[in-house]
């Protein structure tokens, strides 16, 4: 995959979703896993673009010592308003990690 735009539409035009309904995003590097989509910080997607993460599970990595937190942010809360099933940001340089939403029980 190479965009949250061409997820849209690839669930708007076909109702397929990534298998097991995870989403790997990399913000300013591209997650070791298949179907994983990166983001450029310089670039960010739109809310309307993140709207296609609504219902999946989403892995946000990035690398803590490179990435803006503002730009960070931005995207979190973007993604966050998307409404997916669970958010996990993983910090790949300081071996952090942050749920910023669970599935419900």
């Amino acid at each position: 995959m190479s965009t949250l735009a061409e997820l849209a539409r690839i669930r708007a035009e076909y109702g397929l979703a990534p298998v097991g309904g995870v989403l790997w995003l990399g913000m300013g590097m591209l997650p070791p896993k298949r179907n994983a989509i990166e983001i450029d910080p310089a670039n960010l997607p739109t809310p309307l673009e993140c709207r296609a993460v609504a219902g999946l599970d989403v892995v946000l990595l990035f690398p803590g010592t490179l990435t803006r937190y503002g730009a960070l942010r931005t995207l979190a809360d973007r993604l966050y308003q998307a409404r997916p099933q669970r958010l996990l940001l993983v910090d790949s340089d300081h071996h952090r990690t942050a749920f910023l939403k669970l599935a419900k029980a």
